[in-house]
């Protein structure tokens, strides 16, 4: 699993990961995630295009930022998951708390102005 920050300007954070969002992915970058979006606490896209697998594990990392994000009046957005890891966020209705936007664009419509 790897991250890379896309973009750090004053009022949005955006990041890619790429490879499998499992047990041992989470535990590759959960702590380069945290570091590169909590402290700002600005609003965050993620971009999802080349993430190929999400477990538990990952819904856990991530709804635990969109709550870190959300008491910060701050909001979690990730974008362009592949089929298989966007079934799983509606599997687990990660969907319903996290917004999810087809590309970019999309996506920054969905944050706050």
């Amino acid at each position: 699993m790897e991250l890379s920050i896309l973009e750090d300007s004053d009022s949005l954070t955006r990041v890619a990961l790429r490879g499998r969002l499992d047990t041992e992915g989470v535990d590759q970058v959960e702590a380069k995630f945290n570091a590169a979006i909590a402290p700002s606490g600005k609003n965050t896209i993620v971009d999802f295009t080349e993430v190929t697998f999400l477990s538990s594990m990952g819904v856990r990392m991530l709804l635990t930022m969109a709550r870190v994000l959300n008491r910060r009046k701050a909001k979690l957005v990730l974008q362009g998951p592949q089929a298989l890891v966007h079934e799983s966020l509606r599997h687990s209705a990660l969907d319903e708390l996290i917004p999810v936007a087809a590309d970019e664009a999309a996506a920054r419509a969905l944050l706050p102005a």
